[in-house]
């Protein structure tokens, strides 16, 4: 009879008691990126004129950690999905050890925990990978009473977001739930160069429906900038003041569509792109903005290849001699951007079972129309968050 296992991951979060090589470490850097990339791609489908964003870390740790314990056929998908280029599960986990410690800062907040079921026992070897390779521990849960079980786990998603993420999954979720698996990560850092509130005043935001009204915040500093030709877009870094993150904004040049630039990105990739940028001094003016959204990623995941999960055909023989297969994955995620700085969150629930042109000297920036955005570390380039904005709610 087959059970269901249910994971939770909120961000990024690893420590890994393994050795890697800088090879290790570079080949998953690329793995990442273009797994980021592809994960955008597939959840923008269809909802190019809404606000939009998501975590690509929190879900490939999420993912990982189902990796660990994957085998035949699952694992294959899995492979291909995050795009891993060994075979060796010792050098990937090593490798998870050396970004994730790289990126380990005071202002991002990491945690990750194993609920499991009282009656379902997991392998020594798969209990091992995730603690040594993410850093989790195992916390025994009864699912036999699922109210129960979805209030722990949620008080667990609240005190790790400092109280952005909540009520990630029902007691309904998890009616048949044998494990949660949960990695949790939550973002706050204020602009090494902060905008001046007494600049931001209302102004105009070309909306997909139309002229909507924004808070336009706005500075004036040496920023990196580049125009780049391959993407048709202006890009813009505004770095946080600990220099370990970086926002990346990039602005379609006018008259063209945001998901033809995003289509660029993804083609060219964001190391390519931060390549061509260079310091000048940029009048900076970006709305504010807000988004709480929740993903159900199920579709997502079969359209990005790994189908088996979702079925009978799962083989996580690797993490239970149960048999287990996923039957939800959800992502919850918050991000806050004002005058101060960023705060952010993400929540990943599985239920398983070119060329860049030289401008004028002083440019201005001037987001007033639709705009992506990466948050990203600026030593890995590890994309911790991803979005776009097609209409910015109006701030009080």
């Amino acid at each position: 009879m087959n059970m269901t296992a249910t994971l939770i991951f909120l961000g990024v979060a690893a420590l890994v008691a393994m050795a890697s090589s800088s090879a290790d470490l570079d080949a998953l850097r690329s793995g990442s990126a273009k797994f980021s990339q592809d994960l955008f791609s597939v959840l923008r489908e269809g909802k190019e004129n809404e606000n939009m964003v998501a975590s690509p870390i929190s879900l490939q740790i999420a993912l990982a950690m189902l990796y660990a314990g994957a085998q035949g056929n699952t694992k294959t998908q899995l492979t291909s999905v995050l795009h891993v280029d060994t075979d060796d599960l010792q050098k990937y986990l090593g490798a998870y050890k050396e970004l994730l410690e790289t990126i380990k800062d005071p202002v991002l907040s990491v945690a990750s925990t194993v609920f499991v079921n009282l009656s379902l026992n997991l392998l020594d070897n798969y209990t091992t990978a995730v603690s040594t390779g993410f850093g989790a521990n195992v916390e025994k849960v009864d699912f036999k009473q699922p109210d129960v079980a979805a209030k722990t786990i949620n008080d667990w998603c609240d005190t790790h977001t400092n109280g952005k993420i909540k009520d990630l999954f029902s007691a309904g979720d998890l009616a048949l739930a044998e494990a949660v698996l949960a990695n949790a990560v939550y973002f706050k850092a204020q602009w090494k160069t902060k905008f001046n509130p007494e600049l931001t005043k209302e102004r105009d935001f070309k909306s997909p429906t139309g002229i909507v009204k924004v808070q336009m915040m706005n500075v004036k500093s040496n920023f990196k900038y580049a125009f780049s030709e391959k993407l048709n877009a202006q890009v813009l870094e505004l770095p946080y003041a600990n220099d370990k993150f970086r926002m990346l904004v990039i602005l379609p040049s006018e008259g063209v569509a945001l998901k033809d630039v995003e289509s660029n990105v993804k083609t060219i990739g964001l190391d390519e792109v931060m390549k061509t940028m260079y310091s000048t001094e940029v009048d900076v003016f970006l709305p504010r903005f807000k988004i709480e959204m929740t993903h159900d990623l199920n579709a997502a995941l079969q359209k990005l290849g790994a189908a088996d999960l979702f079925s009978s055909q799962a083989n996580l023989s690797g993490m239970s001699e149960s048999p287990l297969f996923v039957s939800q994955v959800k992502q919850k995620v918050f991000i806050e951007v004002n005058e101060e700085g960023t705060e952010a969150a993400a929540v990943t629930g599985v239920v398983n079972a070119g060329r860049s042109m030289a401008p004028p000297r002083r440019k201005t920036f001037i987001v007033n129309r639709p705009f992506s955005f990466v948050l990203i570390n600026r030593r890995t380039t590890t994309q911790l968050f991803v979005g776009h904005i097609t209409k910015p709610k109006r701030s009080k």
